[in-house]
């Protein structure tokens, strides 16, 4: 009798234990603006070496996705009522911008991301606050020579696990590739550019214009080197990396990077910095074909 009672009082322990445990996976999980509302701790992962999206100066973050940072942290303030929102910024990269996301490091990702399908990691996008498209920056002499080429006997320099270096291996099968990576890998292709390494170094157009400035390298038929073509490959549709099966949270984000509030960000840098009539003749004919 006493080994049954120690039989019985055994199971029941376990029971009990198991039902615990199988009611503990029944809790909803917290949803980013629970999270939100509960720290006031907004955290954002952003690049700090694609101008004009995030850069520094001096030290200091600039760049348009500071200025979405900022439109969203008011949002935030006013849905949740809540005088303080801090912001605690995680440098993204090519490498590291879909598994911070994915991994809870941070509630969303501002960088020149082209929307697309991902199989390979749980994240979704919001709707476009960009576009822009892929073009080059190549010798002026070489321009018309790579374009209207299969890529035979040319170098084109690329950055490593973008939509670019997918393009462009498809559209040049017989070109020569080199790869670049890391937070300066952009820098380093244009200054391998410069140096005769390569014969071109592809990207998105608006991203080569702000390296061009920050290694100013002018651009132009009466320079050494030009930006082409004009319009460019493709047009891309730009989103920040959003944790996917969050509804509430993507439509919020949806919400707060409206149209009118988007433009005015966007309309602002060009006005200032971004002047190239290639530029706007890009951003024009990629809305054409969004629409």
């Amino acid at each position: 009798m006493i080994i049954q009672h120690k039989i019985i009082k055994t199971f029941l322990t376990f029971s009990i234990c198991a039902l615990g445990l199988f009611h503990n996976t029944d809790v909803k999980a917290e949803t980013v603006l629970e999270e939100i509302n509960r720290t006031g701790l907004l955290k954002v992962g952003v690049r700090n070496d694609a101008i004009p999206f995030g850069y520094r100066i001096d030290g200091a973050l600039q760049g348009i996705c500071v200025d979405v940072i900022r439109i969203i942290r008011e949002d935030l303030r006013n849905k949740l009522d809540r005088d303080i929102i801090s912001i605690q910024l995680v440098v993204s990269s090519l490498d590291n911008r879909f598994n911070i996301v994915q991994d809870k490091v941070v509630h969303f990702e501002c960088g020149p991301n082209t929307i697309r399908k991902l199989e390979d990691y749980q994240v979704t996008f919001s709707e476009p606050f960009f576009l822009s498209g892929i073009k080059f920056i190549v010798a002026t002499d070489k321009e018309q020579n790579l374009i209207n080429s299969d890529g035979k006997n040319f170098t084109i320099g690329l950055l490593r696990n973008t939509t670019t270096e997918v393009f462009m291996k498809s559209k040049y099968p017989q070109a020569n590739f080199e790869l670049f990576q890391g937070l300066r890998g952009s820098e380093r292709g244009l200054q391998a550019l410069k140096q005769g390494r390569i014969d071109a170094f592809a990207d998105d157009g608006i991203l080569l214009i702000g390296q061009s400035i920050a290694q100013r390298l002018p651009l132009g038929e009466n320079h050494n080197f030009i930006l082409a073509p004009d319009p460019p490959f493709t047009c891309e549709k730009y989103g920040l990396i959003l944790p996917q099966n969050d509804p509430e949270w993507e439509n919020f984000i949806n919400s707060s990077i409206n149209l009118d509030q988007k433009m005015g960000i966007i309309n602002n840098w060009f006005q200032n910095i971004f002047t190239f009539p290639s530029t706007q003749n890009t951003i024009e004919k990629c809305q054409v074909i969004s629409e």
